[in-house]
């Protein structure tokens, strides 16, 4: 073991061959200065013997360098104990306290923070997010408080060093992120607990329930937990505002105390984008904080639903199936025409169309007829004449059939379109066939093949729902009908049709959205950010040939709810998007504008950022949490008043240095010195040669 007080480092020389070659260099050194330096010469014999000796000097060492030799340093030094003084640095804590008492709870943190160096520990400061200097650095204006992540943190930033343990000093109050209290820890955690856990006089809104998108026209629910505490047998009132104005009231009475009470509104959803909605508890006298009486709801309101024609030869209850289907999903609609026997006329636009046995032998509407030109399509042929289908689908055509068959459907492996929850798929090996017409085919336009048929257990390449996405238009081509037993067959062995409505539920959604042509697209990659977050924009621009294309000028113009806009300027990459950091809580409209073909491309939306504020829900201190990362960890847990004595628990570990070495192996020709060697080895018998007569 080296005395680390005398020894303090150990070098040895390394080279990348065999230190037999080391002789030779010498000796290559002294043949070229006997070669130079034996022969008459104007200058006495010792100085011919200096200018040999620093010749063979000069070019030993030159030879050696070639060698690529290495110096190898190993530095010995003593590696203090580690302390991690881990504070919980959230807005919590300061709303425990006023502002003078703080001061002294800052002060104490210093005070702890002097005691551990001056027990010889080396002491590292950790917040929820960083590391500080000095315990009077920390800020406290964290609005999450994860203990595991700080923990776990810890655990990964001094692996393998010298760590003794931490002293956590918190709250308790973990509001973010995975439960702290059975992470397995390395090191001992004494906790320090901080705050009032008696629960104060108050009134919080807990929690705030809602759909982020809704559709224009239609009315959405908001729920809203109110926690109570100290205010039973009262009335609370609490409003719902928009842009400063009153939207919605509701009073309730609190029955119970520390218990939640749940109100729901209905509002309506009008403006198109994003809309703020404050909710407030109007203040009851005596609340310990008001902070945690208003909550924000970010809320966007799209155009419309999308709304799904199907048009069917007859009643059907294939029919039935896709509508219970469609009318399933959120911000979707479905009308039913059945030829012949509805007397209206359904009202369009409509996103797709689906054609259920038609066009059969008779003549469509006029109306219907009209939609088939100028939207999304889906036909399901069944197995009747097919001659007036030839003519309208743009996917498949048949001949020669007449006949049927029973098919099975399998998923085509190489279908790329969407995709489909493989695990489901073994379900499709209990469907029932249906029937599909049997004959000559011939697919139109590269059509995709979604499903082929399968005749018993005998994959064919024959296409039973194929997909072709045009230029204008998406189209669709079932050959054959019967998909009901599917979905009742699905239903009676597991519950629920699951693979039933990933197959058609995906191929209706992908064929009633209609692809965006534009040539310029600017989009948020959320509809919502945090504060603490940069909000993401997503460029997109396509030359005439829809190729895309690059290195674009974009002027970006930000307005807030006031009315205050603020521009940017970025290029569009292909590898990143552009970022927008520190934007204050509320509600932005975008809009972006671009130069493209010698046309002013513009596109616009909206997007909100709002604070995160979990620190304000709840205010009430949890030790029992901290005693129980302690004990789970093998430390103690300690009340703040009693923070001295958890100095002393770390130092009863008796944390010792421990020895370390590191090792340096560095090349010998990278060290400026040996150039000025050789140059003053050259310099020096240039000039003696010189000043003797000869050169």
């Amino acid at each position: 073991m080296y005395n680390l007080p005398t020894l303090l480092s150990k070098i040895s020389l390394q080279t990348e061959f065999s230190s037999w070659f080391i002789p030779l260099c010498l000796l290559i050194g002294a043949g070229y200065a006997l070669l130079l330096y034996t022969k008459n010469s104007p200058w006495s014999k010792s100085v011919n013997r200096l200018l040999g000796g620093l010749r063979f000097v000069l070019i030993s060492l030159m030879c050696f360098l070639i060698l690529g030799p290495l110096l190898n340093q190993i530095e010995f030094f003593e590696e203090k104990p580690i302390v991690v003084l881990a504070v919980d640095d959230s807005a919590s804590l300061p709303d425990s306290y006023d502002s003078l008492e703080f001061i002294n709870v800052k002060n104490q943190l210093a005070a702890i923070a002097d005691q551990l160096e001056d027990a010889n520990l080396d002491v590292r400061i950790r917040g929820v997010q960083n590391y500080y200097d000095e315990a009077s650095d920390i800020q406290f204006d964290q609005q999450a408080t994860n203990l595991h992540g700080i923990l776990k943190g810890v655990r990964q930033d001094f692996e393998q060093q010298n760590l003794v343990g931490t002293i956590l000093i918190s709250d308790g109050i973990h509001n973010y992120g995975s439960s702290p209290q059975f992470l397995n820890l390395n090191y001992p955690v004494f906790s320090v607990g901080i705050g009032d856990t008696i629960p104060a006089r108050d009134l919080s809104i807990k929690r705030i329930n809602y759909n982020k998108v809704v559709y224009q026209g239609n009315q959405f629910p908001l729920v809203v937990d109110i926690y109570n505490n100290g205010y039973v047998g009262e009335n609370v009132s609490v409003e719902i505002r928009k842009q400063g104005a009153l939207v919605s009231s509701q009073n309730v009475s609190l029955n119970g105390d520390q218990e939640v009470n749940s109100l729901e509104f209905i509002l309506d959803a009008e403006t198109i984008g994003v809309e703020a909605y404050s909710i407030v508890i109007v203040p009851k006298d005596g609340e310990s904080s008001t902070i945690n009486n208003t909550r924000r709801a970010f809320i966007e309101t799209v155009d419309s639903k999308q709304k799904i024609l199907i048009a069917a030869a007859s009643p059907h209850p294939d029919v039935k199936a896709l509508k219970s289907l469609i009318e399933s999903k959120e911000g979707t609609e479905v009308q039913i025409y059945l030829d012949g026997i509805t007397e209206t006329t359904p009202v369009g636009p409509f996103d797709l169309v689906i054609m259920h046995q038609l066009p059969g032998v008779t003549d469509l509407p006029a109306w219907l007829n009209s939609w088939l030109d100028k939207t999304n399509t889906w036909f399901i042929t069944g197995t009747g004449s097919l001659n007036t289908m030839n003519q309208t689908n743009p996917v498949i055509s048949y001949q020669s059939f007449g006949q049927s068959d029973l098919v099975g459907g399998n998923l085509n492996p190489n279908f790329e379109l969407f995709s489909i929850d493989e695990t489901l798929l073994s379900r499709g090996r209990d469907y029932p066939p249906i029937r599909a017409p049997y004959g000559q085919f011939t697919l139109k336009n590269n059509a995709n093949i979604f499903l082929y048929q399968k005749i018993g257990s005998v994959q064919t390449n024959r296409p039973l729902l194929s997909i072709y996405n045009g230029d204008e238009r998406k189209s669709a081509v079932l050959s054959g009908s019967g998909i009901w037993k599917w979905k009742l067959q699905e239903s009676g062995l597991y519950e629920t049709p699951e693979l039933f409505n990933e197959l058609f539920g995906k191929l209706i959604q992908y064929l009633a959205t209609k692809d965006d042509k534009r040539n310029f697209r600017v989009n948020t990659t959320d509809e919502s950010y945090f504060e603490s977050e940069p909000v993401e924009f997503n460029t997109e621009v396509y030359n005439e040939l829809f190729e895309k294309v690059y290195d674009y000028n974009i002027d970006l113009k930000l307005t807030n709810s006031d009315n205050e806009t603020v521009e940017y300027n970025y290029v569009n990459t292909p590898t990143e998007n552009y970022q927008i950091n520190g934007l204050a809580p509320g509600v932005y409209r975008y809009t972006a504008t671009t130069s493209l073909a010698g046309n002013r491309e513009v596109a616009s939306g909206s997007f909100a950022v709002q604070k995160l504020a979990l620190e304000d829900i709840d205010l009430t201190a949890n030790f029992q949490l901290l005693r129980n990362i302690s004990n789970n960890s093998g430390g103690q847990f300690f009340d703040f008043s009693q923070a001295d004595r958890a100095v002393n628990a770390v130092e009863a570990l008796n944390p010792k240095s421990l020895a370390r070495s590191n090792e340096r192996l560095n090349p010998i020709i990278h060290n400026p010195w040996i150039l000025l060697i050789l140059l003053a080895l050259l310099s020096v018998e240039w000039f003696t040669r010189k000043y003797h007569g000869s050169y």
